[in-house]
């Protein structure tokens, strides 16, 4: 019974279409195309669309034209839809065209607003590579309303105009997709009109012929539009993008050599900054000479900062211990609670005059003993991070005022970590909206070139934002002063690196080695060094700064210090977790034009 109920209503739908539309509420009163072939073989159409919405709230509705065409056997014909303007109520409208299938669809309308009632649109467009020749003539063969609405089109009439006389003969169609039934048509010369003969139903169209003499206007044929990737990767375009990232490259290069490659004053010149004369240009050879002692004193983080332009945890690590040493607090370490567990250590606040501190270390005990005398490594977990912020931010500022650098070279980084990422996602969103675009719209060959055009640009912005990414590193700039130093600190590192071979040195200074240590953390050469000592039978001086679990040796003291130094700079650098009619015999809904529309 259920089936029987379901065939009844096909059928009743079949033989009454107009109950089907009924169900969209609105209609088309009007259906009128002017057509107008042109010397240029392209041909114009103005299509005007009368629609009544009646008391339905609607934005406007839509138009599918064809602009590929496939038969039977799956051959396809292209041609090319240009959207010239689009009208509604004579005034102009609101419209996007997409992409819909093998359909250009123009959807007019505002989607911020409805609107009720008479309506009237316009939409003029250029067809390219609508005429075809058959034996006798050349031909028209032109859906004028498309049959795929799904709502009655009370009136349907077409025009069509050549730029000369030449008409043969002409044919017009209506009804559903494959009716033979003729409607209207009168004919002159150079111009034809047609007009329905009765309301077209829903699925319903009128296809016009008008056949002319043949050469009469030139047969544009459309090639198979290339895809995006065939133009992407044409010689010009790949070479466009190549030449961009070149120059990219270039000016980078040039950025970094005006801006962040350092000045010195020459080689083998020494003394105050006053007495070395004009800074120039870095030179490609330096002369390394072994020091003794810190290059003008420089505290242990100053000296890691002049070395790689950044204040790294170790080199607030290495401060502590330089405190320490100095007799500002003392390191106990406190063995493992259990075989699994890990040696913690505590600092000891010590009272000393903290007069003669640099700023960032006078910070830096006040960040560590805030309200106590004694702080335990593990405390000082996930609760630190701000702290070590601050004090670095005051190490920079102190590297700065003695002229090192002539700016914070953190500040200098981040204007790139700024500038860089920002470019990178404009980039990779350009690339993306550009695809988008192309899956969506269709592209005749110029846009499609625009398009490939935009999408190397945005290649070219990702890559200035990688390469802003990376050159950003190296963008800080020792001044000529700092150069100098940096020059004598890598003196100074080959000393510690090479210590056995200047051993006369820490036999003339007991406390040498505690001096030299915080350094030797900052330089990465713990281990090194107390390896050397020991090989040299130098033992550390008894220190009251440091209290291990073991015999202190050199061995002892570098294998505590290496554990201290991982210890706390993990501790204070962790942050809180969070959570076709061409051959006769035609019909309706044949030849080019077509498709249909709707409301939305």
């Amino acid at each position: 019974m259920k089936k029987i109920l379901i065939l009844f209503f096909c059928l009743i739908l079949h033989l009454f279409p107009s109950l089907a539309f009924a169900q969209e509420g609105w209609v088309i009163n009007n259906f009128h195309s002017e057509i107008q072939i042109k010397k240029t073989g392209e041909v114009s159409v103005v299509e005007k669309i009368d629609v009544d919405f009646g008391k339905l709230s609607k934005h406007g509705i839509y138009r599918d034209i064809p602009y590929i065409y496939q038969d039977k056997y799956g051959n396809k014909t292209y041609t090319e839809i240009d959207i010239k303007e689009v009208t509604q109520n004579y005034a102009p409208a609101k419209y996007e065209v997409l992409r819909n299938g093998y359909n250009l669809q123009i959807k007019i309308g505002n989607p911020d607003f409805t609107i009720s009632g008479q309506n009237s649109y316009t939409i003029e467009y250029i067809a390219r590579g609508v005429l075809r020749s058959v034996p006798e003539y050349d031909e028209l063969y032109w859906n004028a309303t498309g049959n795929y609405w799904p709502v009655q089109i009370s009136s349907a009439s077409a025009s069509v105009k050549l730029p000369e006389g030449g008409i043969i003969k002409t044919s017009c169609f209506e009804g559903y997709a494959g009716s033979s039934s003729v409607c209207k048509s009168t004919t002159e010369s150079s111009s034809a009109s047609f007009v329905a003969n009765q309301v077209l139903n829903e699925n319903q169209g009128m296809t016009i012929v008008v056949g002319y003499k043949k050469d009469l206007v030139p047969l544009i044929t459309i090639e198979e539009p290339k895809s995006f990737w065939e133009k992407f990767t044409e010689r010009e375009s790949l070479t466009k993008l190549f030449l961009g990232l070149a120059f990219i490259v270039i000016v980078a290069f040039g950025v970094w050599l005006k801006y962040g490659r350092d000045y010195w004053f020459g080689d083998g010149i020494f003394g105050s900054k006053k007495d070395q004369g004009e800074a120039k240009p870095m030179g490609a050879h330096e002369t390394t000479v072994v020091e003794f002692t810190p290059p003008e004193k420089l505290r242990p983080a100053e000296l890691g900062v002049l070395m790689d332009e950044k204040a790294d945890t170790l080199d607030v690590v290495s401060t502590i211990i330089d405190l320490a040493q100095r007799g500002f607090l003392t390191i106990t370490e406190i063995p493992k609670k259990w075989v699994f567990g890990e040696t913690d250590h505590v600092l000891k606040k010590l009272k000393k005059d903290k007069t003669g501190l640099l700023s960032y270390e006078n910070i830096l005990l006040n960040k560590l003993f805030e309200g106590r005398s004694e702080i335990a490594i593990s405390d000082l977990k996930s609760s630190f991070s701000e702290e070590l912020t601050e004090v670095k931010k005051e190490l920079y500022k102190e590297v700065v005022s003695k002229g090192l650098f002539p700016s914070d070279p953190e500040k200098v980084r981040k204007k790139y970590t700024i500038v860089a990422p920002t470019l990178f996602v404009w980039g990779i969103l350009m690339i993306v909206i550009m695809i988008y675009e192309l899956d969506n719209v269709v592209a005749n060959d110029k846009q499609l070139t625009n398009s490939v055009n935009l999408v190397n640009i945005g290649i070219v912005l990702v890559f200035l934002g990688i390469v802003l990414l990376i050159v950003g590193r190296y963008m800080p700039r020792r001044t000529a002063y700092g150069r100098d130093l940096y020059r004598r600190i890598k003196g100074y590192r080959l000393f510690i690196e090479k210590a056995e071979k200047h051993r006369q040195k820490f036999f003339e200074k007991k406390n040498l080695i505690n001096e030299v240590l915080p350094y030797a953390i900052v330089f990465g050469l713990t281990g090194k060094f107390a390896k050397a000592m020991e090989s040299m039978g130098i033992s550390p001086a008894a220190t009251g700064w440091y209290s291990g679990t073991h015999h202190m040796n050199m061995h002892a003291l570098g294998s505590s210090m290496d554990s201290f130094s991982k210890s706390i700079s993990t501790a204070i650098a962790s942050t809180p977790s969070s959570s076709g009619g061409f051959s006769g015999g035609g019909s309706s809904g044949g030849g080019f034009g077509g498709g249909g529309g709707g409301s939305w």
